[in-house]
């Protein structure tokens, strides 16, 4: 049986950080400007940056605050069931959103896939209904508002120097995971084997 509040899921997240660190850092030291990797809406020959777009960020500030954001709702949401496969449609449908939908700029930052996992746990406690993700809800609330981190303000804050469409389209396509996966089991169990004797 796989225990809750486990680090095994919480592993992909702490990879993504190493990559925004060590792009960020590369960028710091060498002077090299990573936003050609950003996602800009409707240009065809830059739809890598659907993939690449939130592991840019542009300056240390804007990182921190990201990596922090990661850590405490990638922590919470690692510990639901389909959390990886909840990543990849996060990362996929958020990025194909804003490229479809968002107002034409260089669009950067993780804060979308923040946003994600902030719908995906929100989600979860909705249409799962059962006690881990009602705990998992609820932690994520309190632990924002002990660190006085506003994700609400965040989801509908349209401030010109952030990207308000990857927060609301990170928020729905964390929703939408939850309810593909609503079914998923919580835990998994491996059945005992027996053995034999020669």
């Amino acid at each position: 049986m796989t225990k809750p509040f486990s680090l095994g899921n919480f592993k992909l997240v702490v990879a993504m950080l190493i990559i925004m660190w060590s792009v960020h850092l590369i960028a710091s030291v060498t002077g090299i400007s990573f936003s050609q990797f950003g996602l800009v809406p409707w240009d065809g020959f830059r739809l890598y940056g659907i993939v690449t777009y939130p592991f840019i960020h542009g300056d240390w500030q804007h990182l921190i605050g990201n990596t922090f954001g990661l850590l405490i709702s990638g922590y919470l949401a690692s510990q639901l069931p389909c959390f990886k496969r909840s990543t990849v449609l996060i990362f996929a449908l958020t990025g194909i959103l804003v490229w479809l939908f968002a107002s034409f700029a260089i669009h950067i930052g993780a804060s979308g896939i923040v946003m994600g996992y902030f719908g995906f746990i929100m989600g979860s406690a909705i249409f799962r209904r059962n006690l881990l993700s009602f705990i998992i809800a609820l932690a994520l609330l309190a632990i924002t508002q002990y660190f006085q981190i506003s994700l609400v303000g965040t989801l509908f804050s349209f401030d010109e120097s952030t990207s308000a469409s990857s927060h609301l389209f990170g928020f729905i396509s964390g929703c939408v995971a939850a309810y593909m996966f609503r079914n998923s089991l919580s835990y998994s169990v491996k059945k005992p084997q027996t053995k034999h004797k020669k």
